[in-house]
């Protein structure tokens, strides 16, 4: 097994990132100087050390936002950071002027921070708050939000295809609407679902149905001229099918400011090593993997050796934690090691895709994988 596994990080830079508060900064500090005169005034270095301290802190917290796509919170940060700057600023130009436009642009910028925290609260039946949960709506999970009530706050609409159900009446309906909580296990769309329930505090509930799976998949059977969506031997998707929910995956990342993240493993037989053998191993490990990701994940194969593993809504740190996990299979396929004096490993680079500033195709996808790895 690689102890030295090759990772490329492919990230575009949002042009948000090029209006933190330190690059508006200078047009500040520009603005200041045009009206300098003669009358400045010296500005204690404690004051500057807390107005630093604090821009600093307003820099962070803008970065955040951008991170977690919240457009809102910028501009009263931008608005509390700039006007903190200009008011010593205003007294060491000798700029007057601005030093009241430097109060009133912080205080206004808190105000409008304030009331954006408030308003992303619902009142509760109790006369309480609860914060609103994101938009899940475009989540490619089922899922669902809820307050302690069990009235729902959010739903996806994988979620409401499962149920059948429009929007309309499941925002703000109960969510035994849609999932039996009497039940551990669902059956919707000729599938079995297990229904996840995890309290978040602040009184609000999450729920997730995750496909029970019996191990190995079987090919369905399909008429001439439809998609295979599975591939019988290894229990992975076709290729032409994860193609077409990749190609999916990557006009939603883009559209909807998302995420995802890729990998190809590798699996490198050394030895002399009868090819049915091999072929029993590398199969047994394909099974492996399908049955360890989440129902949303999507894996194929896209060599005789090679597998394209691709995670919707997940970070680079996360799928590297899930590669390690993938990587060490000799314990999932001891059955098939049996008899076989050869050696296998897995190689695997992973690469990572946020809000791309262009269309990206599948076989770009894989080109840059398959690039990154190597022979």
């Amino acid at each position: 097994m690689s102890d030295a596994p090759v990772n490329i990080f492919t990230l575009d830079i949002s042009p948000r990132w090029f209006s933190l508060p330190p690059f508006i900064a200078i047009f500040t500090v520009m603005a200041t100087s045009l009206f300098s005169s003669g009358a400045s005034v010296p500005v204690d270095e404690a004051l500057w050390g807390l107005v630093g301290l604090l821009f600093v802190i307003l820099t962070v917290l803008y970065g955040l936002f951008i991170r977690q796509d919240f457009p809102k919170g910028l501009f009263p940060v931008q608005l509390i950071a700039q006007g903190l700057l200009l008011c010593p600023l205003s007294l060491r130009f000798g700029a007057r002027m601005f030093q009241w436009l430097g109060v009133t642009m912080t205080v206004c910028g808190a105000v409008v921070l304030v009331v954006l925290y408030y308003r992303s609260r619902i009142v509760s039946p109790d006369g309480g708050y609860v914060m609103v949960p994101p938009e899940l709506d475009k989540l490619p999970l089922p899922c669902a939000y809820t307050d302690k009530e069990g009235n729902v706050l959010s739903v996806s609409d994988a979620l409401l295809q499962l149920a059948q159900m429009p929007r309309t009446i499941a925002t703000g309906g109960k969510i035994t609407s849609l999932l039996p909580l009497d039940q551990d296990t669902i059956d919707m769309e000729g599938k079995t679902w297990k229904i996840l329930q995890t309290p978040l505090g602040n009184d609000t509930y999450y729920f997730q149905l995750e496909e029970v799976r019996d191990g190995v998949v079987t090919l369905p059977s399909h008429a001439e001229g439809e998609i295979a969506f599975v591939d019988a031997a290894t229990s992975l998707c076709t290729r032409t099918y994860a193609a077409r929910r990749v190609g999916e995956e990557l006009y939603r990342i883009r559209r909807y400011q998302r995420w995802m993240s890729a990998a190809l493993l590798r699996m490198v037989f050394r030895g002399n090593n009868a090819p049915a053998k091999e072929d029993e191993i590398f199969n047994a490990y394909c099974r492996f993997i399908r049955a360890t990701t989440r129902v949303t994940d999507i894996s194929c194969l896209v060599g005789p050796r090679d597998i394209l593993a691709v995670f919707p809504e997940t970070q680079l740190d996360r799928a590297e934690e899930i590669m390690g996990r993938l990587a060490d299979f000799v314990p999932h396929v001891q059955e098939q090691l049996a008899g076989f004096d050869g050696a296998a490993e897995i190689r695997e680079c992973v690469a990572f895709w946020g809000s791309p500033s262009e269309d990206v195709l599948f076989e770009q996808v894989l080109e840059k994988l398959d690039k990154a790895l190597g022979i």
